[in-house]
């Protein structure tokens, strides 16, 4: 059984992945198009880029992307 952190990373990342050719998608966006608490959502983000799957530049035209390989 997965835990809910590890189910709304999971969304995350497959909604970053199904937007991709929309570059820079902002938190916002992700957490009301999965019905994810934005706080709980910025939380899991920022571990999902620590662990280097993810990117973000903050600000104007700012918001996570994928890593691609």
């Amino acid at each position: 059984m997965l835990t809910n952190k590890a189910k709304y990373g999971l969304k995350a990342l497959h909604y970053l992945a199904k937007n991709k050719s929309n570059g820079r998608v902002r938190i916002t966006e992700i957490a009301e198009s999965e019905n994810i608490p934005k706080k709980f959502l910025e939380a899991i983000l920022v571990e999902l880029k620590k662990k280097g799957y993810i990117q973000s530049k903050s600000g104007k035209g700012g918001g996570y992307w994928l890593i691609q390989d």
